[in-house]
């Protein structure tokens, strides 16, 4: 369950960007010439973290996002674009979902490639919650 609330926090944080956003595993048409937010989710392995009876799970992962826009436009959308998703998960940002917290530990735009009809700009964001 926590599982999912991570993800809900993280996706709810990324809706305040009020772009077109393919969510996982949700019905998307892009817009042809529009760019768009794409995200993933890339979890790593739990670990138990204290003792015993006293532990608990230490959950981190990636969150990409993808930027997508449009091909053929040099880096006037996509690298800005991406900037401003770093800004939303800065250092220390922390989300909450129905009581579950996540903390961003770091946000970096990565090197930009081309896709079909588009520039593709990745943004990792590095996060960690404990249950």
């Amino acid at each position: 369950m926590s599982e999912s609330k991570i993800a809900v926090a993280l996706s709810v944080q990324l809706s305040t960007m009020a772009l077109p956003t393919a969510n996982e595993n949700s019905k998307f048409t892009p817009t042809t010439g529009v760019l768009y937010l794409k995200e993933a989710m890339l979890r790593l392995p739990t670990k138990s973290v204290g003792i015993s009876g006293a532990s608990s799970d230490q959950h981190d992962g990636i969150y990409q996002v993808l930027v997508m826009a449009p091909k053929d436009t040099g880096k006037g959308q996509g690298n800005p674009t991406a900037d401003l998703v770093a800004a939303k998960f800065k250092k220390a940002t922390t989300l909450t979902y129905q009581g579950q917290k996540v903390v961003c530990i770091s946000a970096s735009v990565n090197t930009g490639f081309t896709f079909d009809d588009r520039y593709v700009v990745p943004v990792d964001i590095r996060y960690r919650s404990f249950t």
